[in-house]
């Protein structure tokens, strides 16, 4: 039995002692208080769970974990959580004060089964940019949620906003996805959010899309994202599998199937910048790019026919022609751009 009105909130962290004190006062300043913080560690061995620890808030509960990965941390959270709503957030953001508030007011007010907004990327020097949804204030209903929400988080055709699947813009009935056994493949480190979003919006009815801006999402450069990751064609290649996989059972592959394929062919893209991650070429570039170009050879995408970027294209037929030091010159600048924006 759940809770009426609590809202269960899922923080997973590793070694994020810098960050928790920040994530703590997001919690004590949000205007709705009806809240569990379930915070789970994902094996740290800094201070995080000693600082949560000292924390006087009874909403606050801490769970420890051997290092599992951030989806188990979130299932752990998803099947400890008592409330009647859930969110996830991650503990280096910043949610805005309104951000439960409104998402309690919206669910409620439109008979929603989910509700998801509009966020802010923060860049260094506090440059905030808007990312927004193609809905202002609207209930959106299972043919748009079938129909244009889904296929842009698939991947965006030309001349439409991509939309990214996240959990952290998220607002739903915690029944929903213990009810659907709905949880993060623990076997998927790498754009795990979207495997789930993509269920949980299949799931709901009807979506209301909240114009307002609740999150802070900070691109700082020591993120998870930003950092350098083992095994990247490995974990792609997994993703990829069950991804494919997950639009099948879900029955929306043959309508997306030219979307998937060109997120597919931006996979190779993906591993090729894992390569010079943060403009660094590392040691073993060449010898991944040729194991990539392997996989390139055996998989059945189509790089012409594809409705990917002409860039993405070219950075194929690059990798086919076996042009692995014009790919690590071209990336290492492409990344030096990106990350100075963190920086």
């Amino acid at each position: 039995m759940y809770k009426k009105d609590l809202v269960s909130v899922i923080i997973p962290f590793h070694n994020a002692e810098k960050y928790v004190g920040k994530c703590i006062e997001c919690l004590k300043v949000q205007e709705y208080k009806d809240i569990e913080a379930i915070f789970v560690d994902d094996g740290s061995d800094d201070k995080t769970s000693e600082i949560i620890s000292k924390c006087a808030d009874s909403r606050i509960k801490l769970i420890s974990l051997k290092k599992s990965g951030v989806s188990t941390a979130r299932n752990v959270g998803i099947q400890h959580a008592t409330g009647e709503y859930i969110t996830f957030w991650d503990i280096d953001d910043m949610p805005h004060p309104d951000f439960i508030s409104t998402f309690v007011d919206d669910i409620h007010k439109y008979n929603v089964d989910t509700v998801i907004s509009n966020y802010e990327d923060v860049f260094v020097g506090n440059k905030h940019v808007e990312i927004t949804l193609p809905w202002e204030n609207q209930v959106i209903g299972e043919k748009e949620i079938t129909e244009v929400l889904i296929p842009r988080m698939i991947y965006p055709t030309k001349g439409e906003t991509a939309i990214r699947g996240l959990v952290w813009r998220t607002f739903t009935y915690t029944r929903i996805l213990k009810q659907n056994n709905l949880f993060f493949d623990p076997d998927i480190s790498m754009a795990e959010d979207l495997l789930f979003t993509i269920e949980l919006y299949k799931l709901s009815k009807k979506i209301y899309v909240e114009s307002r801006s609740l999150y802070d999402y900070i691109r700082n450069g020591n993120s998870s994202m930003n950092s350098r990751r083992d095994n990247v064609i490995e974990k792609q290649v997994l993703f990829h599998h069950r991804f494919v996989a997950e639009l099948k059972r879900l029955g929306i592959y043959e309508k997306n199937k030219k979307r998937y394929a060109a997120n597919k062919l931006n996979m190779y893209s993906v591993c090729i910048s894992a390569c010079v991650r943060n403009g660094n070429i590392q040691a073993n570039a060449l010898k991944d790019l040729k194991k990539l170009r392997r996989v390139l050879l055996d998989d059945d995408v189509n790089i012409l026919q594809s409705d990917a970027p002409m860039k993405i294209k070219v950075a194929n037929y690059l990798l086919l022609l076996k042009m692995y030091r014009l790919l690590i010159m071209i990336y290492a600048i492409k990344e030096k751009k990106r990350i100075s924006k963190y920086n």
